[in-house]
């Protein structure tokens, strides 16, 4: 058994050690009594999220991997192309988040739930395509769809978890806006908040947040197998695209047939939102130091998380090119690789449960996640040996997991629910330029990638200053 085999037994079997572990303290933690009373408010509202959540995580998962091949190899585009077409999709991304949260606030979030899952049907099916104006307007729609995803179905998650009242003791009044479309919807909704309210017992929204990284960690390896079976099967990369499509369309069905619709402020029903427009308030927001603060750790975070996926497979290749040089033989096993960061990823998820109930901070949680990355990016630029930048690469991964249910946990804290789609997505803009912006200055060699390690350790270093002293205490 080598190195990268024995690495994923291991991570393996931390993984349910620590999923065992935390299940076997929740259980022990309830009494039998609240349990059982909370139990259906939850499971409703879980399966009702969860199921097309997963789906829908899914289409991304399925083909993101073999877009840059498909591409390169069956296209045969050459690599400025290519580089064009990303662009184009961080671009998107990029513009479509400064108005894609504004309208799904005001037009309501499940709509723009199922536009994800129409946009991402585009996409796919732009890549049997042969035409490369097809393929930029498919990249355009991807962008779209990849700030919906890490948007709206959030947005609507919290919004639809306050309406039951999930957060809440028995008894207490149910927090956030939930507006139907008509008066006598909103007397139901009322009565049916009201009831739950008195019925349910609290479910912590951190635990939902753990739950969606851990979920989509274990989608992603599943995804990333099914991928790689359906290309070995049909012997074509289109294949995964169209798996991703019929995802794409079991996710809207499921979604238009169980959601509720729910809405934030602007919507056709908010008498304020033409007050609203006249004050120009739509960016009020951004005059808030903490959720500047928020934009800023998201930004520089999660673009050296971007930077990171793009660089890491020729940093193990040329560590094992520098230690084996003409002795090298074989390709680096990039399945097991992958696999391996998505088992530390689960295991970030599951060490921020602990962390919380422990009664850790989120802000305290990211700014430990903030400084441990920083040390890693500057143990990577100074290491040569493959092992031990391997495990560096596994920190970093396990911040991630740790990372993405604090933040999300921090940003359902502090963005009201009335605006909480446009803040999201705004939040977004500035990464999809910070990547744009980084990838149209790289270049070939490993020097390049160590001074952009280097200044994504210093970028989050700065970002550790700023959320410490902005971030609520």
């Amino acid at each position: 058994m080598d190195f990268y085999q024995l690495s994923l037994g291991l991570l393996a079997t931390v993984n349910i050690g620590l999923l065992w572990t935390q299940y076997r303290r929740k259980t022990g933690d309830s009494n039998q009594k609240s349990w059982l009373s909370s139990a259906a408010s939850a499971r409703s509202f879980q399966l009702t999220f969860f199921i097309p959540y997963i789906i829908a995580v899914a289409i991304d998962w399925l083909q993101g991997p073999h877009i840059y091949a498909i591409y390169k190899y069956e296209k045969n585009l050459p690599e400025k192309i290519v580089a064009a077409l990303y662009a184009t999709g961080f671009a998107a991304g990029g513009i479509s988040a400064s108005f894609a949260g504004s309208l799904a606030d005001r037009f309501g979030r499940k709509n723009a739930c199922l536009l994800y899952c129409g946009l991402y049907f585009l996409t796919c099916l732009s890549m049997l395509s042969e035409n490369l104006t097809v393929l930029f307007m498919g990249r355009v729609a991807g962008g779209v769809s990849t700030t919906l995803l890490f948007s709206v179905f959030e947005a609507w998650m919290i919004s639809d978890y306050h309406h039951r009242g999930l957060g809440t003791p028995p008894g207490s009044p149910v927090l956030g806006s939930y507006k139907e479309k008509s008066l006598v919807e909103v007397e139901e909704v009322e009565y049916a908040s009201s009831a739950s309210s008195v019925e349910s017992t609290e479910l912590p929204l951190d635990d939902v947040f753990s739950t969606m990284t851990t979920l989509s960690c274990v989608v992603a390896i599943v995804s990333g197998v099914v991928g790689d079976m359906l290309v070995s099967a049909s012997g074509t990369r289109t294949w995964p695209f169209m798996a991703a499509m019929l995802c794409s369309v079991i996710a809207a069905s499921i979604i238009s047939s169980t959601w509720r619709e729910n809405y934030g402020a602007g919507s056709p029903n908010d008498k304020s939102a033409g007050i609203m427009s006249c004050s120009d308030t739509r960016f009020e927001f951004l005059r808030d130091s903490k959720i500047l603060a928020l934009g800023l750790t998201t930004c520089i975070f999660e673009g050296t998380m971007y930077l990171f996926i793009f660089f890491w497979s020729a940093a193990l290749k040329n560590a094992r090119d520098d230690s084996f040089g003409d002795a090298a033989t074989g390709e680096l096993p990039f399945g097991l690789i992958f696999s391996s960061f998505m088992c530390t990823m689960l295991a970030g998820s599951a060490i921020f449960g602990r962390l919380r109930s422990a009664s850790t901070s989120n802000a305290e949680i990211l700014l430990s996640v903030l400084v441990i990355v920083s040390g890693c990016l500057g143990i990577i630029v100074n290491v040569r040996d493959e092992k031990i930048l391997f495990v560096a690469f596994c920190i970093i991964e396990c911040c991630i997991g740790v990372y993405f249910p604090a933040m999300a946990s921090l940003k359902s804290q502090l963005v009201d629910d009335d605006i909480r789609g446009r803040v999201y997505s705004v939040l977004r803009a500035p990464l999809n330029v910070f990547v744009v912006v980084a990838h149209c200055l790289d270049e070939e060699g490993s020097r390049h990638r160590n001074n952009v390690f280097l200044a994504c350790a210093g970028l989050l270093l700065a970002a550790y200053c700023v959320a410490q002293r902005h971030f609520p205490k």
